[in-house]
């Protein structure tokens, strides 16, 4: 009700993205996802390939989301968003990316009602929507490579390895 009305008072209307994107509503949503996961923390630079944490998301995950229509139910949103706030997280931290709204084509192609959030990476002009990067990681890992997060901690070596070159100049 603060917010609102601070709102309210400065005659600024909180958008869907404001409330969205804001830190502190996903800081508590990555919180969340740490504490379901039982990990400590998202660690200073990508998890190393062997890291016993990678078994216990990637489990984690497939208990979550064994697909996507069980990963967009409606009793799966909250925990749905805060994996995808923990998931952007990772890469804000290791490839300097960042949130953007992106064009919202429709509930089917969002976890979210309204807006589409995209991550864009620090390294180069592309990026992945929230549905984007779910459906990756669900539909399109390799069980041969381990669990899904295991393939998206290998997305985030590779991508903080391009965005250390991109800030070296290399």
């Amino acid at each position: 009700m603060a917010d609102e009305q601070l709102s309210m008072d400065l005659g600024v209307e909180r958008t869907e993205w404001g409330k969205w994107v804001d830190p502190e509503r996903r800081a508590a949503q990555v919180q969340k996802f740490v504490d379901y996961a039982g990990i400590r923390e998202i660690p200073s630079e990508p998890w190393p390939e062997d890291d016993p944490e990678i078994g216990r998301i990637d489990a984690t995950v497939a208990d979550l989301f064994p697909d996507m229509t069980t990963a967009m139910t409606p009793k799966n949103a909250d925990i749905a968003d805060a994996f995808i706030c923990f998931l952007g997280e990772c890469f804000i931290k290791f490839a300097g990316a960042h949130w953007e709204d992106y064009e919202w084509f429709g509930r089917e192609n969002s976890f979210y009602d309204h807006v589409n959030p995209m991550l864009k990476y620090g390294f180069h002009t592309g990026g992945d929507t929230a549905y984007g990067l779910m459906e990756l990681m669900i539909e399109d890992y390799d069980p041969a490579d381990g669990g899904m997060f295991s393939g998206m901690a290998e997305m985030m070596r590779e991508f903080a390895e391009e965005y250390a070159a991109s800030r070296d100049g290399a």
